[in-house]
C-alpha cells in the first residue's frame, strides 16, 4: 500500500508521568501518524466521502489523550493506534508520540509504534421482548465494554414472529463491531451477555426474552456448522434483521452472495410483517 495520510505534531496537553508532580501538572505532548490507506477513489472522484476523515481522527485523537491519565507515553501511542486501525480505510498505522524536554540534555524523547489493522468486521442482531429499551441499553454496555462498537441502527418494533403464544412486540436493531477475537470467543462474549442481561434458556425456543443476540456475518466467512450459519439465515428472511442492517451497511458485500445487501432482493418468510422504525434514541 503506497497512499499515505501524514499528520505532524498534534500538539495535545494531558497528564503523563510516573512522578508525583507530572500526575498533577499537565505536559505537552506531540502525536504524529502515518496511515497506510487507499486514496485512489477520492483522489479520482474529489469527494470527501471516498477519502479517510482524518480531521474527525485528529479530533478523537485529542478527546482521547486530553482526557487519559497514563503513566507511559508508550500506552499513550498504543491507544491512539488503535483508534486510527478502527478506521475501515485504514490498513496500517505508524504512531509516534514525544514528550520534549522529558529527558535532561534532550530536546525530545519519542516512541514510535506500527499496528496492522488486522481487526475482524462483526455484525450482531441484538433483540429483546421483555423491558427492551432497558435491556437493549445494558446490552450495549456491555458490547462496549468487551468490543469496539462501531455503529448502532435504529430501533425496529415488529410483532413476535414465529410464536404459537401471544407475546410481546420485539425491538431489533444491528452492531457493528470491530475485535481481535475469532468466532469462538465472540459468540462466548454474546453469550455471556445474554446471560448478565437476564436471559435463561429453555427447550422452548421461541420463548419471551430480555435479551438476543444473534451473530449475523463474520468478516467474509460463509459457514454451516461450528455454532450456526454465517451469513445468519434471517439476514435475508426477516424484516427485523434485515432493516436495521440495510441502514448501517448497505454497500456491505454479503459472503457467499457477493453482491452489496442492497443489491439484493430479501426474500421474507411472511411479507406482511408489519416492521416500525422508532425514534428511540439509545447511548
Amino acid at each position: 500500500m503506497q497512499d499515505k495520510i501524514i499528520l505532524e505534531n498534534l500538539e495535545v496537553e494531558c497528564i503523563i508521568g510516573i512522578f508525583d508532580w507530572e500526575r498533577k501538572v499537565k505536559q505537552k505532548l506531540e502525536i504524529s501518524l502515518e496511515l497506510d490507506c487507499d486514496l485512489s477513489k477520492a483522489s479520482k472522484s474529489d469527494s470527501i466521502v471516498d477519502t479517510v476523515d482524518y480531521k474527525t481522527i485528529s479530533k478523537s485523537i485529542v478527546d482521547l489523550v486530553k482526557s487519559s491519565k497514563y503513566f507511559l507515553i508508550e500506552t499513550i501511542a498504543e491507544k491512539v493506534s488503535e483508534l486510527c486501525i478502527a478506521n475501515d480505510g485504514v490498513f496500517n498505522a505508524k504512531v509516534t508520540v514525544s514528550k520534549p524536554g522529558a529527558i535532561r540534555g534532550s530536546k525530545n524523547i519519542s516512541v514510535q509504534i506500527s499496528r496492522p489493522n488486522d481487526l475482524h468486521t462483526v455484525f450482531l442482531g441484538v433483540g429483546s421482548n421483555i423491558e427492551p429499551e432497558k435491556n437493549i441499553q445494558h446490552c450495549l454496555n456491555l458490547l462496549r465494554s468487551r468490543f469496539l462498537v462501531k455503529q448502532v441502527s435504529p430501533v425496529y418494533k415488529s410483532e413476535a414472529w414465529g410464536v404459537g403464544e401471544k407475546q410481546e412486540d420485539y425491538l431489533n436493531l444491528a452492531v457493528m463491531v470491530k475485535t481481535e477475537k475469532d468466532i469462538f470467543a465472540v459468540r462466548g462474549e454474546t453469550n455471556w451477555i445474554e446471560k448478565i442481561v437476564g436471559r435463561k434458556r429453555s427447550e422452548n425456543k421461541f420463548a419471551s426474552r430480555p435479551i438476543d443476540i444473534d451473530l449475523l456475518l463474520f468478516d467474509s466467512i460463509v459457514d454451516e456448522k461450528d455454532g450456526g450459519t454465517l451469513p445468519h439465515f434471517q439476514l435475508l428472511t426477516q424484516q427485523f434483521v434485515y432493516l436495521p442492517m440495510l441502514d448501517i451497511a448497505p454497500d456491505l458485500i454479503v459472503p457467499g452472495f457477493e453482491k452489496a445487501l442492497n443489491k439484493i432482493t430479501p426474500n421474507f418468510d411472511n411479507p406482511e410483517l408489519v416492521v416500525n422504525k422508532l425514534r428511540l434514541i439509545l447511548e
